[in-house]
């Protein structure tokens, strides 16, 4: 192969998530993925990292990579497109002699960006010729079955598509945000990254994500977990014990530490129903290690899987989803399931807030749910009492004591109670 160089483009001054592109990331500086990606690949000579910010420039460097020079203030301006910020660095190289038939763009928020892939992508684009070789993947859903809304209507964009069954309509792709491989030579003559004779990489959906606020932040880090656990590389993860410590929650009843010192906590609970815009950060929740032992199936579970899963309760009439809040907080959720044997309850807590009391506030909240709905249907069949009951794994000590301090008894393989 020519000579080629890896070009991370990481500018400074993140407004919606600050410091963004050396937050940490499951342990270490986002930016610290594609370079150690880039160095592992073994396909560059140059692995180097464009920025105009002294603490990145110090960080890439920590992590191996080379800040030959700083961006310009015009490159690193908000709206710098890419495709000048790498003319800028390939003329900067030019002007000390070095000159490169093969780059790679890599963003620095690209933590899915493995070795492998970029080794691949490399490759593709010696052997086919190809002005430029990019990872994309597929719409979760055909956009050609999409709406425009028209004054509170619904309008289908593509009425062509609008009989057709989702399944039976081609897959349509997008780009992953993540790199761009390219002939300098070609680039520097259009300044286009994606032409006529632009080749891909297909990249499962697991291993996309935009980042642009903290909800997406928190799902690349799931997505990125799950990502190693399926390659064998699994990141050595905090004790429970390490993590309270970090928050400062005593994690031993209602209250945290502050400056060593104990205070109780002050709730301000509530539920409010779910809607199709929770449905990421319940996937989150479902995801969470400890949610996921607790559970009787202890599989991840796929993102389509819980998108098809969520999109059906929602509709469902027995079905009732809320998400559990203290104040403008989001601590929690909880799933009401009415049926002719009672109302199956089934909850979790967000774990930066467990420990602090909120499982008895949330089972109270549920119980005062279920004595509306009673209320509501009472003379259609419902008596003057219900059961509520709730499947409990047997290692799941927790949620055990949560349900007997609130008088549920031992049913099963969970807990029950008899509403009146």
């Amino acid at each position: 192969m020519g000579k080629s160089v890896a070009i991370i483009t990481a500018r400074g001054g993140s407004k919606r998530i600050p410091k963004k592109n050396i937050r940490d990331f499951c342990g270490k500086p986002i930016l610290a993925y594609p370079i150690e990606a880039a160095l592992s690949s073994g396909v560059f000579d140059e692995v180097m990292v464009s920025t105009e910010d002294v603490e990145i420039a110090k960080i890439a460097q920590e992590y191996g990579a080379r800040v030959p020079f700083l961006r310009s203030t015009e490159a690193a301006d908000d709206y710098a497109p890419t495709a000048d910020v790498l003319a800028e660095v390939l003329a900067c190289y030019q002007t000390i002699g070095s000159e490169f038939q093969y780059a790679c763009c890599i963003y620095p928020t690209a933590p899915f960006a493995t070795g492998e892939k970029l080794r691949h992508a490399m490759e593709c684009l010696e052997r086919d010729g190809a002005d430029s070789v990019i990872p994309v993947t597929a719409f979760s859903f055909p956009p050609m079955r999409g709406f425009w809304l028209e004054g509170g209507k619904a309008k289908y964009a593509f009425p062509e598509f609008a009989p057709r069954r989702s399944q039976d309509i081609p897959s349509m792709y997008h780009d992953c945000g993540q790199f761009y491989c390219f002939q300098v030579g070609r680039f520097l003559e259009g300044r286009q990254l994606v032409t006529a004779h632009t080749q891909v990489i297909v990249v499962p959906e697991m291993e996309v994500q935009d980042i642009d606020n903290e909800q997406d932040w928190r799902l690349a880090e799931l997505k990125y977990q799950l990502m190693r656990e399926k390659m064998g590389g699994r990141e050595d993860a905090e004790t429970a014990g390490q993590v309270s410590e970090k928050r400062g929650w005593n994690g031993e009843g209602e209250g945290h530490t502050v400056d060593g010192k104990f205070e109780a906590a002050v709730h301000h609970c509530f539920l409010r129903e779910a809607k199709w815009g929770d449905m990421e950060q319940l996937f989150l929740w479902a995801n969470d290690k400890k949610v996921r032992e607790n559970s009787f199936s202890t599989a991840p579970i796929p993102y389509g899987e819980h998108r098809d899963w969520y999109g059906k309760k929602l509709k469902e009439e027995g079905t009732q989803i809320y998400i559990f809040c203290d104040g403008h907080l989001e601590v929690g959720t909880l799933r009401l399931e009415f049926g002719t044997g009672g109302v199956e309850i089934s909850y979790s807590i967000a774990p930066e807030y467990r420990g602090r009391g909120y499982g008895r506030e949330l089972i109270s909240l549920a119980e005062q749910e279920v004595r509306r709905w009673m209320g509501k249907n009472e003379g259609e069949g419902i008596s003057g009492k219900v059961v509520i009951k709730a499947q409990v794994k047997p290692g799941n000590q927790a949620s055990k004591r949560i349900f007997k301090e609130a008088g549920y008894e031992v049913h099963a393989i969970g807990y029950r109670k008899i509403l009146w």
